[in-house]
């Protein structure tokens, strides 16, 4: 199996994930601020110890601390209202509303002509989008037609996801590797947190729940050392519109994981959803998915 599509398999599991580790955030009532901060400092100190156990270096020119930086911003912003989304939206919802991104990420690609309308990468996101759309209009009660002003918002995270995933790969520094690169946008999203965590929800203030509240967070923080040291790579090798393709995985890992924590079986359709994924997943790795450069 290739080592890209290794890559985006753990990519799409580790995004599938997610939303059942967002839902016991909240269940929990841990703070946003606290979870950013805190996976930022973990993530970010994990992957330097890796890069250095592994015989390298963490790169501190100026080029990486500042695409980091702007990589942390673009990041942070998506990141913590998804966080947010995620406590008033459905998990299914949200899955389809997120399985949107490839398109705006295409179209960016397509106007900006760092992608080619190949009939093959097209073909690759509409099988993709049918696979998430199936599975969600056959979840008994998602579609009752009621329309909240949550789920209208939470359309801005595959936007602004998509902003970040285009100035990933636009601005990626000539011979950067991929720890560094995920240590300092870590590390940068927990530095940008802490006025907020400090001033706003404090750790010593009355509403924060006990220590064994974290779990959820300890889980995400070892879950993300992967996931990032995946994305980065896929998006230095791959592109954008590869990447983000990962979503369409996402989708029914999330409906599942959510079945196996919080209740709720699996049916016929799940593996009908999977079965159209699979060949998404095999237009998307075969042929040239190479990005354009120029």
């Amino acid at each position: 199996m290739p080592r890209h599509l290794l890559y985006f398999i753990a990519l799409g599991l580790f995004w599938g994930l997610s939303p059942s580790l967002y839902r016991a955030m909240g269940e929990e009532h841990v703070p946003i601020t606290h979870v950013i901060a805190y996976s930022g400092t973990g993530v970010g100190l994990a992957l330097v110890a890796v890069g250095l156990l592994s015989g390298g270096r963490v790169d501190t020119s100026r080029q990486m601390i500042l695409y980091g930086l702007g990589c942390s911003v673009l990041m942070n912003v998506p990141f913590g209202l998804g966080l947010i989304y995620a406590r008033h939206v459905p998990t299914t919802e949200l899955a389809l509303i997120m399985s949107t991104a490839p398109f705006f990420n295409y179209a960016v690609a397509l106007i900006t002509g760092r992608e080619d309308a190949a009939p093959r990468r097209l073909l690759a996101v509409a099988l993709g989008f049918l696979a998430s759309a199936l599975l969600i209009v056959t979840r008994q009660g998602t579609l009752t037609g009621h329309l909240s002003w949550w789920m209208v918002a939470a359309f801005s995270s595959p936007i602004l996801y998509c902003a970040y995933n285009t100035f990933s790969a636009r601005f990626w520094p000539r011979g950067a590797d991929t720890l560094s690169i995920g240590a300092w946008e870590s590390i940068w999203a927990a530095v940008l947190m802490i006025p907020f965590l400090l001033f706003v929800q404090p750790p010593w203030g009355p509403d924060v729940p006990h220590l064994l509240a974290y779990w959820s967070v300890l889980v995400a923080t070892v879950m993300w050392i992967v996931e990032r040291i995946a994305y980065f790579t896929l998006i230095r090798d791959k592109g954008a519109v590869y990447t983000v393709q990962a979503v369409y995985l996402a989708t029914p890992a999330a409906v599942i994981f959510a079945a196996i924590f919080y209740g709720g079986g699996s049916d016929g359709w799940i593996w009908v959803s999977l079965a159209i994924l699979m060949g998404a997943l095999y237009l998307n790795n075969s042929g040239s998915t190479k990005p354009r450069t120029a």
